[in-house]
């Protein structure tokens, strides 16, 4: 799946082309220096593109200690890519070049990831992807920990049934087109199948297209995007959508934006951790060590994926 990405990006790598596509977007925008900006861009877009192909390609050849340092890296310039179709003069100050994240000190022992938390910072990176890619604003001193951002990963799903026995997600039983509502996801949620419809529809109105009632049956949910479709999740191994298995494992956050909390706190530890790290990668002493292993492997494919779709969304 790799590969078929980066050869369906290869098509992005064309100034001729991406000057006339971002012209016609910040046209859309109404961004009055529309030409001028696109020509610029052009060249900036296709380089974020493939500084951030080399480094998961990278990644893909590297030992585990160092890949969520390439990986993270490679992250941000693809993001930066995807940022700059909406905000044509980014980086227009220096508050906005900061990762807009901090991981708090770690513990020398006891420590584990799962329980590690990360808080947003006003100014840098992250809140401006936030507030500009998905109209996410004042998420200051908000704090996620590392176990509930990996439960809004589809493709960790099966690891957390295993080792927590219980469920993070669960899948929607797919029709066609749409999605079958059933006893089990509105029992999990308390509430009755409209309102269960409803409490989607208000976390994320993209979901709701049409609604039809047939005995307990209702379909929802078609006309999305994979990369927009909080709370849901896409399991790109199965060709399917998760949904958080309770109201209590929502979060606010897209996935694209539970990555890069993710990848940042992962490439501080490798970075600045190496003893607990190595203890981690070489003992494999503690649950930690499958959930960080498994989610390097599905994010190597997922962040790819998840940019490709919405570069086609946007562009």
């Amino acid at each position: 799946m790799n590969n078929h990405i980066w050869e369906r990006l290869l098509s992005y790598q064309s100034t001729e082309t991406i000057q006339q596509k971002l012209e016609k977007h910040y046209q859309l925008l109404q961004f009055e220096h529309a030409s001028e900006r696109s020509y610029e861009n052009s060249y900036r877009f296709i380089y974020f593109l493939k500084h951030g192909e080399n480094f998961f390609k990278q990644a893909n050849q590297s030992p585990y200690a160092i890949q969520p340092i390439l990986l993270f890296y490679g992250f941000s310039q693809l993001i930066k890519a995807s940022l700059i179709l909406k905000d044509p003069v980014y980086p227009s100050t220096a508050t906005v070049l900061a990762h807009g994240v901090s991981s708090r000190k770690r513990k020398k022992q006891h420590y584990h990831f799962l329980k590690d938390e990360i808080k947003i910072q006003r100014n840098g990176l992250f809140p401006h992807v936030a507030s500009k890619l998905f109209q996410i604003n004042h998420l200051e001193a908000e704090k996620y920990s590392m176990e509930t951002l990996l439960q809004q990963i589809a493709e960790m799903s099966e690891v957390f049934t295993f080792h927590h026995v219980k469920k993070s997600m669960m899948k929607l039983p797919q029709l066609g087109s749409s999605f079958q509502v059933t006893e089990e996801l509105t029992n999990a949620y308390h509430l009755s199948t409209n309102r269960f419809i409803e409490y989607l529809s208000e976390k994320n109105h993209h979901l709701i297209e049409t609604i039809t009632n047939d005995t307990f049956t209702s379909n929802i949910l078609t006309n999305t995007k994979c990369y927009e479709c909080h709370p849901l999740s896409y399991h790109i191994e199965e060709d399917a959508y998760y949904l958080p298995a309770s109201r209590d494992l929502l979060i606010n956050l897209p996935e694209l934006l539970a990555h890069y909390l993710l990848l940042y706190n992962l490439s501080m530890i490798s970075r600045y951790e190496t003893e607990w790290w190595y203890e981690l990668l070489l003992g494999m002493t503690s649950d930690d060590y499958p959930f960080i292993i498994r989610y390097m492997e599905i994010v190597k494919r997922k962040i790819p994926f998840l940019i490709f779709h919405y570069l086609e969304g946007n562009l």
